[in-house]
């Protein structure tokens, strides 16, 4: 068995599955999947030549896998997709990537990855569980980027917030909070990247080769990480909302002390 390459890309924020599998003539029904797969023959229709041994895994979540496709072959599917109405955002896909490559082997048995000493029985399974693994990890890496850019420029405001700077730029910190919220409830589904499919559960053996690339690939560590930093941002936000209830009570108490001291003002007035 020759080595096997995969490339996975994050291209887009989502990808609408049923819509590509409409376009596709694709059977199956996906609306209760993660992913749709092109398989050999969907993958020779858009490359219009023989195309042995090649797929392309397609994710909710914004990512995509070629199995064993050279660079030329990638941009022919993206641009196929583009076809479709399906926006490809290229500076996403130069920024999030990753390679793996599953040695090549005489026999009917393979290595997840070279310095790996256990070995699995090569089934076309094992290409969907490494696709799907490889994909959470770059989704992870898009999610631990952002969240990381969003954490600095919360973080920014809120000091100068607490040493008395409250001339902050509105449409910034709007855009901030913005950012922040969307991270607290996005990080809901993010938790769904740590999932095992169902598809992938069937087997002993298919737990394992899941398991074990998650842990090569530490999307469980990678996780609490995220979920750490969250938290953080959450306290953040709490922080900044709490900070301008302050303010508006304190507001309010000098509106009304400016009442109040009007009073006999009028009263002399009158």
């Amino acid at each position: 068995m020759e080595r096997i390459v995969f490339n996975t890309y994050k291209v887009a924020v989502r990808l609408p599955l049923l819509r590509i599998a409409s376009f596709i003539n694709l059977e199956k029904d996906v609306s209760w999947k993660e992913y749709i797969k092109l398989d050999e023959a969907e993958v020779e229709k858009i490359l219009k030549y023989a195309s042995a041994n090649k797929s392309v895994y397609i994710y909710r979540y914004g990512c995509m896998t070629f199995l064993n496709c050279n660079q030329d072959e990638i941009s022919i599917v993206l641009e196929y997709l583009r076809t479709l109405y399906v926006d490809i955002d290229y500076e996403l896909l130069h920024k999030f990537n990753e390679t793996h490559e599953i040695p090549g082997s005489r026999d009917n048995f393979i290595n997840l990855w070279p310095e790996s000493e256990l070995n699995f029985h090569y089934q076309s399974l094992v290409d969907d569980i490494v696709a799907g693994v490889l994909a959470k990890s770059v989704e992870l890496y898009n999610i631990e980027t952002e969240l990381s850019e969003v954490l600095d420029a919360a973080g920014h405001f809120i000091s100068h917030l607490n040493k008395g700077y409250l001339r902050a730029n509105t449409k910034k910190v709007i855009s901030t909070l913005t950012k922040s919220i969307r991270f607290k409830y996005r990080s809901i589904e993010s938790v769904r990247l740590l999932d095992r499919p169902s598809e992938f559960n069937k087997t002993i053996e298919a737990r394992q080769i899941f398991d074990r690339l998650s842990e090569y690939f530490e999307v469980n560590k990678r996780y609490v990480v995220l979920a750490n930093q969250i938290n953080i941002l959450d306290s953040i936000t709490r922080e900044y909302f709490s900070f301008r209830t302050q303010q508006s009570e304190r507001r309010l108490l000098l509106f009304e002390i400016l009442l109040l001291a009007s009073f006999p003002l009028l009263h002399i007035l009158s």
